[in-house]
């Protein structure tokens, strides 16, 4: 076969598919734009059959009069619950209005004891931990009467105020105010102004409506108990069920109707457009009993604190005298202001560490170490009881210098205060260097513990030695120190007068520093 025949053969095939191509374009076929021509104008056509077509004009584009009256008539008639609803600020009341409607009378009773001010009252009579113990008892018993049916009644109830609240609080002043910008909010003395207006101005606004709309028309949703709430709880309703029920009818005869679904496809010129109706879904009882148990929870920890604070700011007058004690000059709270900036780590025992480093300083090594040079050196008692008396004593000597050292670390030109300056401008934009800065703060805080915690057991042990020698003092034959009369002469105040008030002083001190350690 030569090529001009080859070319004869092939030229019908082009044609046919010319003559396709053309008639496709004229007379629609497989061309997308005319096809969704084409269906929009069906959906037009059974529009002017429907019931509702009243509201639309298809071919001027525009929402007639009906429309707007409809909005209008709807406005007017839950207008009292949407000025309720907007006079609410906190929307969270609502929530704890249908829980509260649906507790028992157990709970209703319960409810008050975990009121604040009435835990505050309760706890100024009545030890703490006993507070505690009664309110995590009282907090499970009312826990534990929200079996599944109260439950499911509390949610699907609050479903139902969800759907009501939405409809209501819909913007149909909005929608009326393009029909007539005189029109005022909440303002019924006067019919406004109902014309026609371009339909495109209020698309959005149709489809937020038939969002909030077509969620109501559930015929699952029981509106009886929400309405039965309201006049129980606001002694009214905030719209006659009546009303509502008519609103219902007229709302599931649009979405039948499809009037509104069509009116949108034209508008838009999609056939396809639909508005999706979600009906929100949240959860209200685990939220409200976890905002409880954090509230008593929250009440509990201020009161022990408070406590602890009062206790420790007693055992302190007692201890130091009416003047603060300050002997430390970096590891303070000062230093914390920075940290707590960025959300980082803080120095956790800057006030119990200047507290022991005062104690140290002011009484260990002049009180402690008087007894120490006289009972402890020139007794004459058994050196496997006066032992572990001067190793404590010899150890907080030790940790006061440590404490001066670890001190001197956070100084500005200290490693670590050196460290933690360098990194802080690098955190906002290097997750490392926060990292770094947490770890620091956090061992030092370990250290800085350490030291309490050492040096508490060490003033135990001095205190219970000194406890023995008191008694053992007082007795016809000492059994402990063969020397006391020996001894009396090295010091200016009768030697047990001496002891007991440094036993004394080390109990009060022992007693502030388990303020600090005894949650640890």
């Amino acid at each position: 076969m030569d090529i001009n025949e080859k070319e004869s053969k092939s030229k019908p095939t082009h044609k046919q598919s010319f003559f396709q191509s053309l008639f496709s374009s004229l007379f629609g076929g497989n061309n997308p734009d005319a096809e969704r021509k084409k269906r929009l104008k069906t959906i037009a056509k059974n529009f002017s059959k429907c019931k509702y077509h009243n509201l639309y004009k298809p071919g001027a584009m525009e929402m007639t009069g009906n429309f707007g009256k409809l909005m209008y008539e709807l406005y007017k008639a839950i207008s009292p619950a949407q000025l309720y609803f907007k006079n609410t600020q906190n929307p969270n009341i609502f929530k704890a209005q249908i829980i509260n409607y649906n507790l028992s009378e157990n709970q209703l009773t319960l409810l008050e004891h975990f009121d604040e001010q009435k835990i505050l009252d309760v706890a100024r009579k009545v030890p703490v931990s006993k507070v505690s113990a009664q309110l995590l008892s009282e907090l499970q018993t009312f826990s534990n009467e929200f079996d599944s049916e109260r439950v499911a009644k509390i949610e699907n109830l609050y479903k139902t105020f969800t759907l009501f609240k939405d409809f209501c609080c819909f913007d149909f002043y909005v929608v009326i105010k393009k029909y007539d910008g005189a029109f005022q909010e909440f303002n019924f003395n006067a019919v406004p102004k109902l014309e026609k207006i371009t339909a495109e101005y209020i698309l959005d606004d149709l489809k937020d409506f038939i969002a909030v709309s077509y969620a109501i028309t559930d015929d699952s949703v029981v509106w009886t108990d929400l309405f039965e709430m309201f006049r129980k709880t606001q002694g009214k309703e905030l719209v006659s069920i009546g009303t509502w029920k008519k609103i219902i009818a007229k709302i599931k005869s649009i979405q039948t109707s499809r009037a509104f679904d069509m009116i949108i496809q034209l508008i838009s010129h999609n056939p396809t457009e639909a508005v999706k109706i979600n009906v929100r879904s949240e959860t209200i009882v685990e939220p409200y009993l976890d905002k409880i148990q954090n509230e008593v929870h929250s009440t509990l920890d201020k009161i022990e604190t408070q406590q602890k604070e009062s206790k420790a700011s007693n055992l302190c007058l007692q201890i130091f005298g009416p003047s603060t004690p300050q002997n430390l000059v970096n590891y303070v709270t000062g230093f914390n202001a920075l940290l707590e900036k960025k959300d980082l780590e803080i120095l956790e025992y800057t006030e119990p560490l200047n507290y022991l480093k005062t104690f140290l300083i002011e009484f260990v090594k002049k009180e402690v170490r008087e007894f120490y040079d006289v009972v402890v050196i020139r007794g004459q008692w058994d050196a496997s009881l006066s032992a572990p008396t001067s190793n404590a004593y010899q150890e907080l000597l030790k940790i006061s210098d440590q404490i001066s050292k670890f001190d001197e670390e956070f100084a500005e030109e200290g490693p670590i205060g050196i460290k933690i300056k360098t990194l802080l401008p690098k955190t906002a934009h290097d997750s490392g260097a926060e990292s770094i800065i947490n770890r620091v703060v956090s061992d030092s805080n370990d250290q800085a513990k350490g030291y309490l915690v050492t040096s508490t057991q060490n003033l135990i042990l001095i205190g219970r030695t000194i406890k023995q020698l008191i008694e053992d003092y007082g007795q016809p034959k000492p059994t402990i120190v063969m020397n006391w009369k020996e001894l009396d002469k090295y010091v200016e105040a009768p030697i047990k007068e001496f002891m007991v008030n440094m036993y004394k002083k080390i109990y009060l001190f022992v007693q502030l520093m388990q303020q600090y350690l005894i949650s640890e």
